[in-house]
């Protein structure tokens, strides 16, 4: 599977724009669409990979380190793959539209852990933010979420980012097959419904130093 995506590049250029949540904050947060970051041939073979390894109903997040199966709140299922070859090779691709310092933290990369994501007909994970995860030995943190819609034609399955206040106001990033969501980790956002089709998509972290530059 490294190899093909290593073989493959993407046949058009990259192109990269940002989100408008101006809509729900003043501020002007971090996330970004980058469209073109692998080939519709390279997203199914990562679909194809995911199913090989087999599917479990997802758990949530929360809080140290423990996760509970709370289906009123998600309810898709996902494939866990630890696999450095393949986040070394996307994160080439995508490295220059990345913040090569967050908070006065140096970027070190992306995590070698894919969550592979797959929602079917009512499948959905309600409004949450993404947790932060620490090394071990505490050397990084994830800082950013790094988002890779695999597909497109169903129904529904936007990610929607969402204000705290304006609970009906919704940004709508549509997926396309091959592009990749990148989005600060403190953004309130939801994965929204499918209502036809298979929706697949990788989630992965972009990790920093947790020392910051003096």
């Amino acid at each position: 599977m490294a190899e093909i995506l290593l073989k493959n590049s993407p046949t058009y250029p990259l192109a990269a724009k940002p989100v408008d949540l101006s809509l729900l904050s003043e501020r002007d947060p971090l996330a970004l669409t980058i469209e073109n970051v692998c080939t519709p041939e390279e997203c199914q073979s990562l679909i194809d990979l995911s199913e090989a390894g087999g599917y479990e109903i997802a758990l949530v997040n929360v809080g140290s380190g423990r996760q509970r199966l709370i289906t009123n709140v998600r309810n898709n299922y996902s494939h866990i793959r630890d696999d450095p070859v393949i986040t070394n090779v996307l994160w080439k691709r995508i490295e220059q539209f990345v913040p090569a310092v967050w908070y006065d933290r140096p970027v070190v990369g992306l995590s070698e852990r894919l969550r592979f994501l797959r929602y079917d007909p009512g499948q959905k994970f309600e409004a949450h933010c993404d947790g932060t995860y620490v090394r071990p030995d505490g050397s990084e943190k994830s800082c950013i979420t790094f988002q890779l819609y695999l597909n497109e034609g169903f129904v529904g399955g936007e990610t929607s980012f969402l204000s705290y206040s304006l609970s009906r106001v919704k940004v709508k990033v549509v997926p396309k097959t091959g592009m990749v969501l990148v989005f600060q980790h403190n953004l309130l956002h939801e994965a929204s419904i499918v209502i036809e089709g298979r929706k697949y998509a990788i989630r992965a972290d972009i990790m920093y130093k947790t020392e910051r530059i003096k």
